[in-house]
């Protein structure tokens, strides 16, 4: 059965351009979301969400339909965003991932937030190294299984699993008391960047 997406792109292949902004206004606001998530910049975000539908415009032949618009429209995002990061050299390769989380790993103390709580995760996870942030803001705002993740990233389920664990461990001591913790008075958020809807709920799994 063919769903509202797959209508509309059969209709922007015919050339109407009106179907493609319908398209645009039932994906950008969840789009959006997801490339703030990644990049921890809402400008730069505004402007991923906007290069990855125009390349979505060039490649509507090669979408199949089947009704996965939105999971095909969010996998170029995705792409689009590790390539930034990359450009940016903050993607870093297992190897050193690995080297540099050994300095982190402790027992993380459960707490409750107080009120600022969305500003210090936020905070936190622009520290993370963008594998694990990726892997935290495909699980906990995308609500993707580890599967989903693992195709998406191109590496194996186990290392999507590992990364996820990794950085919740980290933001976990980010966000506890002690030296290298995130709080207002210890590092001021840049203007640029805006809240991630992310919570303790779904940093602790």
């Amino acid at each position: 059965m063919m769903t509202n997406d797959d209508a509309l792109v059969a209709e922007c292949l015919k050339g109407d351009e009106h179907a493609f902004r319908r398209l645009v206004d039932n994906h950008r606001t969840r789009l959006h979301a997801l490339a703030s998530g990644i990049l921890q910049d809402s400008d730069q975000a505004s402007d991923a969400v906007q290069d990855a539908f125009l390349k979505a415009y060039n490649a509507l032949g090669e979408y199949r339909g089947n009704g996965v618009f939105g999971a095909w429209i969010r996998r170029i995002l995705v792409n689009h965003c590790l390539s930034l990061l990359r450009q940016r050299h903050n993607y870093l390769s297992l190897d050193e991932l690995d080297r540099d989380v050994a300095s982190w790993e402790r027992s993380p103390e459960e707490q409750l937030m107080a009120a600022n709580e969305a500003d210090a995760v936020h905070r936190a996870m622009g520290r993370l190294p963008a594998h694990y942030r990726t892997a935290l803001v495909l699980r906990v705002v995308e609500g993707l299984s580890y599967r989903e993740i693992a195709q998406l990233l191109a590496v194996r389920e186990s290392t999507v699993e590992t990364w996820i664990h990794r950085g919740r461990m980290r933001l976990r001591t980010l966000l506890q008391p002690g030296p290298g913790s995130i709080t207002p008075e210890r590092e001021a958020r840049p203007a640029a960047l805006r809240p991630t809807p992310l919570s303790l709920r779904g940093i602790n799994g």
